[in-house]
């Protein structure tokens, strides 16, 4: 049974404010289930944060960052087979880490049932030592006994105090914990709620052997959400581009409109917010606040920064270029600084570099590099940062020693993903609330996700279940189910299997 099946037979006007990926997803599941969707955007095109620029030296389109995503992100997948893009996403099953001599270690799952699918590549990691990777193991297993049930009991505690409760050596913190906390939650373990660190590696690494397995999108981030314009407008939806919304209007406890900046109302059945948690409060009034208690913590919700660093390397001096040779004997181009796809950096203050190729305009190799939890970088100069990161390229990627590096690129981004620091889940709101046509989205939503792509998705979903209306089986289940957990990992683990089934 599709979406469309499911249709509420008493077709529903609904205004979404903003067109993020929140907002996406929400605007394309009401659109495929019959509602009337007005999708508002400040910009001139849908993404939101997920978006790219041209740089003006070199000409090319670049992301504001990397954006990647796991096996285990279930909504945002369905959410790109639903704009027809899931083809442009090249998967990985094999992730690659260098350390400060530039030792190239690597994770890849073999036959063994999950939760031991990793064991034998994480015992022959060269970076760590043999009780680092006993410790791992005994962590590993500590997180497995705990399930879901017992992660969502460690509110309040952060990660490094439940890794210390766990007796994980300095090493194993710095070399492995640390390492994939930091990249898949933009937030350092000492402020970040165990309970979500402790998801990562359960639903990425333990439960499922697809759940690791890392896709990287293979165009520009703009070229992977343009699509979703064509999918609301061809489902009957319309798209506001530059149409900035100012505030709510309340009447009789309801939201009759949203004004916009040029003094325009548009008005609906029921109101999705997909904007950032701030804008949210910058346009509520004072009278909604105190009708809907969802609204009055947002000014205590907390952010963590994120860098992004463009760089294109040459390998070898001007007066000793190293070329590779096409069949014909011509020089075709300079042989790369860098040969893997990415590289996940174990200790370092850059945390990925990815491979983006040779690039023709400049004449150099195009390596992104990315700073996630970047509160102690984010003021520095673009100088320093670029510093900063040409010197961790060189220690993980000898190649680039001796080198030049033609031209670089720093995007930072602020407030690029909200904090989720110990507790968080007391003031993350729900999708629907007191204002009874209010629904709220964002990846900052209580989604059961951290600041993810996926919780970003599922919160759309959530919310679009809400404001549907209707009593179809849909509002049961209105998200992706997760990827099911192995025979073996529920038998260590005491859970029993989860639902399969995909609305």
């Amino acid at each position: 049974m599709n979406d469309r099946e499911k249709l509420n037979p008493e077709q529903r006007s609904v205004a979404v404010i903003g067109g993020g990926l929140a907002g996406i997803a929400a605007a394309v599941r009401l659109a495929s289930r019959g509602a009337r969707v007005t999708v508002v955007e400040t910009r001139k095109r849908l993404g939101g944060r997920a978006s790219s620029f041209v740089d003006p030296a070199s000409g090319r389109v670049l992301d504001n960052c990397q954006h990647v995503l796991m096996g285990c992100c279930t909504n945002l997948i369905d959410l790109y087979k639903r704009l027809g893009v899931a083809d442009r996403i090249r998967w990985h099953r094999r992730l690659y880490f260098s350390d400060s001599n530039g030792t190239i270690d690597s994770l890849e799952g073999d036959d063994l049932p999950p939760p031991l699918h990793m064991t034998r590549a994480l015992m022959g990691f060269k970076a760590l030592s043999l009780a680092e990777k006993l410790a791992i193991v005994r962590g590993m297993m500590a997180i497995i006994r705990l399930g879901k049930q017992g992660r969502e009991r460690l509110t309040g505690v952060s990660f490094a105090k439940w890794l210390g409760s766990q007796r994980q050596p300095e090493g194993a913190v710095k070399k492995f914990w640390s390492v994939i906390a930091i990249s898949a939650l933009n937030e350092l373990p000492e402020r970040v709620e165990a309970a979500y660190a402790i998801q990562v590696f359960q639903e990425g690494f333990l439960t499922n052997e697809q759940g690791y397995v890392m896709g990287v999108p293979n165009v520009p981030l703009i070229e992977l959400y343009e699509s979703a314009e064509r999918v609301i407008r061809a489902a009957g939806g319309t798209v506001l581009f530059s149409s900035s919304a100012e505030e709510f209007v309340l009447e009789d406890g309801r939201v009759r409109a949203v004004k916009l900046s040029d003094g325009a109302e548009i008005g609906a059945d029921a109101f999705v917010s997909a904007v950032p948690f701030d804008r949210l409060a910058r346009m509520s009034t004072p009278a909604m606040v105190r009708a809907d208690p969802r609204l009055e913590a947002l000014k205590q919700i907390r952010v963590s920064p994120i860098i992004g660093i463009h760089m294109w390397f040459t390998r070898g001096s001007d007066e000793d270029t190293t070329l590779m040779y096409g069949e014909d004997g011509r020089a075709a181009q300079p042989l790369p600084v860098m040969e893997l796809p990415h590289v996940i950096l174990i200790d370092s203050p850059l945390q990925w570099i990815f491979n983006k190729g040779y690039d023709p305009v400049t004449g150099g190799q195009h390596l992104h590099g990315v700073i996630s939890a970047a509160h102690d970088l984010v003021d520095c100069p673009a100088e320093q940062i670029i510093e900063t990161a040409v010197r961790e390229v060189h220690r993980a990627i000898p190649n680039s020693r001796g080198g030049r590096v033609l031209h670089a690129r720093v995007v930072k981004e602020r407030r690029a993903t909200f904090s989720a620091a110990p507790g968080i889940d007391s003031i993350r709101p729900t999708a629907a609330g007191q204002i009874e046509n209010l629904f709220l989205a964002g990846d900052w939503c209580r989604t059961g996700w951290p600041a993810t792509m996926e919780g970003a998705v599922r919160s759309g979903y959530l919310a679009a279940a809400a404001a549907g209306g209707g009593q179809s089986r849909e509002a049961g289940r209105p998200v992706v189910a997760d990827l099911p957990a192995g025979s073996l990992y529920r038998l260590f683990s005491g859970e029993a299997a989860g639902p399969a089934e995909v609305w």
